[in-house]
């Protein structure tokens, strides 16, 4: 006995197979010029989308958990590095912070003005030099760090867990390699 549901698949597939066949029909008439080129190129051996879409997976599960916090992008590890680096007794700026987390100057800026006005960070004329301001966390700052730190660490814990620290430990191996060779890179032949 035929349902409805296996009428309808089957016509749906007819209609695909029609819509496919149709399609590979006016592929296969289409004169393609030479590109031997591009004809070497191997899309899903890029490292570069590989490395996007890793960061794009691990940042969405991220974000959703300290979005409800009111952060976004790197203002958690901009926190991160003024509350540890306070810790250590040591002074840090913006530039440090930008290199540190390989921050391009505008998104560093954006973020960090964010950060203050929100009242978690604030700058301090150096006292050595007073055309450097150092960074560092308000009382408000830490309170929030004091209750982001469980969801990050929970969800940092999870992470863990599913890749592995063989694989966390490959990740930061990969940086730095690529970190040191910029330069060559980078380096037009």
């Amino acid at each position: 006995m035929w349902s409805y549901w296996m009428v309808h698949d089957l016509l749906f597939l007819k209609y695909l197979h029609v819509q496919v066949f149709c399609f590979n029909f006016e592929v296969m008439e289409r004169k393609k010029i030479p590109t031997p080129n591009f004809d070497r190129i191997q899309p899903g051996h890029c490292v570069n989308a590989k490395l996007r879409r890793l960061h794009r997976l691990i940042n969405s599960a991220y974000q959703k958990k300290i979005n409800p916090f009111g952060l976004r992008g790197s203002m958690l590890s901009i926190l991160f590095i003024i509350g540890k680096s306070a810790a250590r007794g040591v002074n840090v700026n913006q530039k440090q912070i930008a290199d540190m987390l390989v921050l391009d100057p505008s998104t560093m800026s954006r973020d960090l003005k964010r950060l203050e006005e929100k009242g978690w960070v604030r700058r301090v004329k150096g006292e050595k030099d007073a055309r450097v301001s150092n960074l560092e966390m308000t009382d408000s700052g830490y309170l929030l760090l004091e209750e982001v730190s469980p969801v990050w660490e929970k969800l940092h814990q999870k992470v863990e867990n599913v890749l592995g620290m063989h694989n966390i430990t490959q990740i930061t191996i990969l940086a730095e390699a690529i970190k040191n060779n910029l330069d060559f890179i980078e380096n037009e032949d």
